[in-house]
């Protein structure tokens, strides 16, 4: 990127508000939606920091949907996404499949087989 290519993405991340439209209310901002999700935050990470992630997580429930979370440690902060860190490949490898196997109609094998069980929390909205 050229500096204000990214000065120009920090800005917009620095003001962007899901929850802007529904009175600070994150959950009702997620309440419509319709897919899964996962969320990944890395211990170090300042820019997107596990705080806010739990902060997304918890509105996801509280609208009902499901989510899956990983909070992974890392040194690396806000561009641990980029090296090579086997917990976190393991973890999105293991959500995709997931996702692919269910896609594909062949949701009778376990969720969780190639995802490590203690990276990863699945919450089912009832």
């Amino acid at each position: 990127f050229d500096a204000n290519t990214y000065l120009l993405m920090t800005k917009t991340l620095d003001y962007f508000d899901p929850a802007a439209s529904f009175d600070q209310d994150l959950s009702a901002a997620f309440h419509r939606t319709q897919a899964r999700f996962l969320v990944i935050s890395f211990t170090s990470d300042w820019r997107f920091a596990p705080a806010r992630s739990r902060e997304i997580v918890r509105a996801l429930v509280r609208a009902g949907r499901e989510v899956s979370y990983s909070e992974i440690a890392s040194e690396s902060g806000h561009d641990a996404f980029l090296m090579p860190i086997p917990l976190y490949h393991e973890t999105l490898r293991g959500y995709l499949n997931r996702v692919a196997r269910e896609v594909d109609g062949r949701t009778s094998e376990p969720a969780h087989a190639t995802v490590p069980a203690a990276t990863e929390v699945n919450t089912h909205a009832a």
